[in-house]
């Protein structure tokens, strides 16, 4: 798996990173987690009121899976983190329910459906059903053929998601962040410098930003990928690749003796 190079899209304030001369070359970074969370605060609600449902791709082969679909609202099922391409569509009852993709199919291109709710048409000849059934086929870059199949589920009401996208899981597969200085921090050094912050009294066992690390970090050990893992905890990236800092200066160069994962 590629390595996912956390950006930070808001620089951390210069009275948050302290630096320590008198260390080895290395650089510590000490962060209080709690003033962090101000960074979590902006754009938040705005962001989680758009939610998207994230499906293992396995659990999506061996079952049907629900698409919810509301009345003049779009609902998309993306392919994009399997890296399959979308080879074939059919959907059983075109009357109430029409898609589309970001790609034609001829091209080999086509990752994400679209799919909205229409009036009932009637077609000759033809039966129809309120909850129809999506059949989707696609192939890997190694060429490997997969059938998805997905019951659509029209609603009323309030909006709950977008979507759903299909991530890959597998086992051997270890989740990896680019850090500063074209350093790798693994999970461990994230959960790593989370026990320094609680220890050297950054922050407290129960502040909020702690919940929001240890979910990602479970997210994340699922193998759901690093970005989405970060959005679904409603954690900034910022504070992983921080921690993940924290902890792999601590492994290098340890200033707490004794402090294990």
């Amino acid at each position: 798996m590629p390595y996912h190079r956390a950006v930070p899209t808001i620089p951390l304030p210069q009275y948050m990173i302290h630096f320590t001369k008198k260390c080895l070359p290395a650089l510590i970074i000490n962060i209080t987690l709690s003033g962090m969370a101000t960074l979590l605060s902006i754009d938040t609600e705005a962001v989680q009121a758009s939610t998207v449902k994230i499906i293992a791709r396995d659990d999506a082969i061996n079952n049907t899976t629900s698409i919810p679909i509301w009345p003049g609202r779009s609902t998309f099922i993306d392919f994009s983190q399997t890296n399959e391409v979308i080879t074939y569509i059919l959907l059983a009852d075109p009357s109430r329910t029409v898609f589309s993709t970001d790609a034609p199919l001829a091209s080999r291109q086509a990752k994400t459906i679209f799919l909205k709710e229409i009036k009932p048409l009637r077609f000759p000849g033809a039966t129809s059903t309120e909850i129809t059934n999506l059949t989707v086929k696609t192939r890997s870059i190694d060429g490997k053929e997969r059938l998805y199949s997905f019951d659509i589920v029209p609603n009323s009401g309030q909006a709950t998601t977008n979507g759903i996208t299909l991530v890959p899981l597998s086992p051997s597969t270890e989740q990896k962040i680019l850090v500063s200085g074209n350093r790798v921090a693994t999970l461990n050094d994230v959960e790593l410098g989370l026990a320094i912050a609680i220890n050297k009294g950054y922050t407290k066992p129960n502040d909020p930003v702690v919940f929001k690390v240890k979910n990602f970090l479970a997210l994340a050990r699922n193998l759901l990928p690093i970005s989405l893992a970060a959005q679904k905890a409603k954690l900034s990236l910022n504070v992983v690749t921080a921690l993940g800092e924290i902890g792999i200066q601590q492994r290098l160069h340890p200033q707490i003796p004794g402090t294990t994962i």
